[in-house]
């Protein structure tokens, strides 16, 4: 049964168990080198005398907290202004103390992603929008491998570029014969419909709705790159 103060209810986890197998493991390195180094000695006290057995292994502290209560509150909050939210968070963890900051910075307000995601490099959990409520990321609950999946197969082989007209789908072809030749030096190549070309042409297919801008912006930065295509479409 938890606490009903959550600053205590969440940091009671104490040592995590990988860790405390680390620590466990580094003392019976150093007693078994203790113990070659005491035979060593009983053989050649002046080579003993020369040497020391070495250190144990480092092992920093590991802790394993429990979370789960305070992203839950989080994840209740949502739909409420990121404002009064972060004021409650900063009432019930008090920052002077160890503690205190280590799970409000460390976990909590790290999981929140404030002014957008550009330029992120972790994938929060939640977002503030533009008019500063609190938003559950919309691409956050599926694993990486099944975002990507779902993403290849909206794209359809297609490429997202921005031209004069909007943002348009566009095909990448093969301009000319594909290249069976994997000593040609004629490099760098180029790969459109499973092949290898010399060349390639971007062919527009059709102009991407609203739901698709709007989904094509929605994903990550680094899953969104693979999509957009810089480069110029001629229309027909």
């Amino acid at each position: 049964m938890s606490r009903k103060d959550l600053s205590r209810t969440v940091i009671e986890g104490g040592r995590s168990h990988r860790n405390v197998f680390d620590r466990r493991h580094s003392h019976r390195t150093e007693r078994a080198r203790v113990r070659t180094w005491l035979d060593k000695a009983s053989h050649d006290v002046e080579e003993a005398e020369a040497s020391v057995p070495r250190h144990r292994p480092l092992v920093h502290r590991g802790f394993s907290d429990k979370l789960g209560p305070a992203h839950r509150w989080l994840e209740s909050q949502v739909g409420r202004p990121w404002t009064k939210v972060h004021a409650e968070l900063i009432a019930r963890f008090d920052a002077r103390t160890t503690a205190g900051r280590h799970i409000l910075h460390d976990h909590l307000l790290s999981d929140v992603a404030v002014g957008g995601m550009e330029g992120r490099r972790f994938r929060p959990e939640f977002v503030v929008d533009a008019r500063g409520i609190l938003r559950r990321s919309l691409w956050y609950r599926p694993t990486w491998r099944r975002l990507v999946r779902e993403t290849e197969a909206w794209a359809a082989g297609r490429r997202a570029v921005l031209t004069h007209r909007g943002w348009w789908w566009v095909q990448i072809r093969g301009d000319g014969p594909p290249c069976r030749d994997w000593r040609c030096p004629l490099r760098p190549h180029e790969r459109a419909e499973g092949a290898l070309f010399h060349l390639v042409r971007n062919v527009p297919d059709r102009a991407m709705s609203r739901a698709d801008v709007r989904r094509l912006f929605d994903l990550p930065e680094e899953l969104r790159v693979r999509i957009v295509l810089r480069a110029r479409v001629d229309f027909p």
